[in-house]
């Protein structure tokens, strides 16, 4: 969060001079043009900018005046600098989480990355869930590999290694029927790391299928709409995750984000506080740093 520090700072720096530049500006135009016009110049910053620069020779204020002219120019440069900046280090903060339908605050059952829309946020899904393989009736055991063992062995902070290779093996884990709720789950989390959104929907929505009941399904499609700034159907899934799992803190922290997009701030700040009190408090963290919740 170094760089809106960094930017918030140096806005603040150039309203303090630009302050302390006007008062001294405003002292001279008092001394010089009477009560009348100091007052005016008082209520009307402008009128005294104008001032000093009209006068900025005769009263030896011209390098003054640059600055003021510097100081007020800068704040609207940094202004969407800072935006932007701020959404970036939360995107950051969205892709740091995954797991089994939780927040990566946009990945295996996971959270969002944020894009607000000035410019936009996202999220992702992840908890690849180690499950136990089922065998093929009549396979032998030397044909019978356990896929999704060895697609979890590429599973490592909440992210897979080999996303490609995990995809592979999960298809394999379920061509082989080896536990295909967790295998379509899991492989949907693969695609969502590729970046294949469309197919990444289409494994979650067929473990859902399968299991209608699977929270972390719906919420890792929520994520996958999300990324596809599909943020109507985001926030279907995760109300559909939350509705059968109520305390569950991704979900409420991806419902968050969706809310935020939808520039619905005291809904966004509301999940946000749940997540925080189911033990997620990621969401809280940064709404309060960048000052979007109290």
């Amino acid at each position: 969060m170094i760089m809106p520090i960094a930017l918030g700072a140096a806005y603040l720096i150039a309203n303090i001079v630009s302050l302390v530049i006007f008062f001294i500006v405003l002292i001279k135009l008092f001394k010089n043009e009477g009560a009348l016009k100091g007052v005016l110049g008082f209520f009307c910053g402008i009128y005294t900018f104008i001032w000093g620069w009209l006068k900025h020779k005769q009263l030896a204020l011209t390098k003054m005046m640059t600055v003021w002219s510097l100081m007020i120019v800068l704040p609207f440069i940094l202004m969407p600098v800072l935006g932007v900046s701020s959404l970036l280090e939360m995107q950051k903060y969205v892709e740091a989480y995954t797991g089994d339908g939780d927040f990566k605050l946009s990945k295996p059952d996971s959270s969002i990355s944020l894009k607000k829309k000035l410019p936009a946020k996202k999220a992702r899904q992840k908890t690849a869930k180690t499950t136990s393989a089922q065998k093929p009736a009549g396979a032998s055991e030397a044909g019978n590999a356990d896929w999704s063992q060895k697609a979890m062995a590429l599973w490592e902070n909440g992210t897979y290694t080999n996303p490609k290779k995990a995809a592979e093996y999960w298809g394999r884990a379920i061509r082989s029927k080896q536990n295909p709720v967790e295998s379509y789950n899991n492989r949907g989390l693969a695609y969502h790391e590729l970046k294949q959104y469309e197919k990444a929907i289409a494994d979650f929505s067929q473990a859902i299928k399968l299991d209608p009941a699977h929270v972390a399904a719906y919420n890792n499609r929520g994520n996958a709409y999300y990324a596809m700034n599909e943020y109507e159907l985001a926030l279907v899934d995760f109300n559909r995750s939350l509705k059968r799992k109520p305390d569950y803190a991704k979900a409420h922290l991806n419902r968050g984000l969706v809310y935020y997009q939808m520039d619905q701030t005291d809904r966004a700040c509301n999940d946000f506080q749940k997540a925080c009190d189911h033990g997620d408090c990621d969401g809280t963290k940064w709404a309060m740093k960048n000052a979007i919740c109290k």
